[in-house]
């Protein structure tokens, strides 16, 4: 379970977000949607402890997202963020990369798993042996979500998860990534997307709309 309590976030003494209370419950996936600048990538990256509210406090299975407890709340959580900058020359070792994380420890790579996400996502099995050069932006989007999925965590956060995937590709993922049983949490401009979660909150106007 995910719990905003009175959030409020502020960037050069100006408030983005104000007051925000939600609770997102186990099971569920919600859709964070809004004008750009809103601060929906905000609301996302501070769960994972990258930004911090300046009032307010926000807990995850009631373990508050804080400098003591964060390794303990990233241990819950799998998040695919917008843009991916990563220093690796192949996608077998990006593949490998969390998986020597300190917070993932004790997790090992499931091959077979992973083929089976490759095919749910309609990527190749070959894409495991390629220059990440050498795939698209469509490609490296979905492999990053399926290495999230192989970390096998409760929580999975995604931040424009079908931006640079092509409608028919997005049409089968968008059903995939629905059928999880994880508590999901994504950003998106995607009304498609958005539809098939169980609701989606409008960030610029702080209410719940479906």
């Amino acid at each position: 379970m995910i719990r905003f309590q009175k959030v409020s976030f502020s960037f050069d003494g100006k408030k983005i977000i104000e007051d925000f209370t939600e609770t997102i419950s186990s099971g569920e996936h919600v859709c964070l949607m809004g004008e750009s600048g809103a601060g929906k990538s905000t609301l996302l990256n501070s769960l994972m402890g990258l930004t911090t509210p300046c009032e307010g406090e926000i807990l995850i299975d009631d373990i508050p997202v804080d400098s003591h407890h964060i390794q303990q709340v990233r241990s819950k959580i799998a998040w695919v963020p917008q843009e991916i900058h990563l220093p690796y020359e192949f996608v077998m070792e990006t593949v490998m990369a969390p998986f020597e994380l300190k917070v993932n420890q004790g997790i090992r790579l499931n091959e077979v798993k992973m083929y089976s996400l490759f095919e749910e996502l309609g990527l190749e099995k070959s894409l495991y042996k390629r220059r990440m050069q050498d795939i698209s932006g469509g490609e490296r989007q979905r492999l990053m979500i399926a290495i999230a999925l192989l970390l096998n965590k409760k929580i999975l956060l995604l931040d424009e998860p079908t931006s640079a995937i092509d409608p028919q590709t997005r049409e089968k993922m968008t059903e995939f990534l629905q059928s999880l049983d994880v508590t999901m949490l994504s950003v998106t401009h995607d009304l498609q997307f958005a539809s098939s979660c169980h609701r989606i909150i409008n960030i610029s106007k702080l209410r719940t709309i479906i």
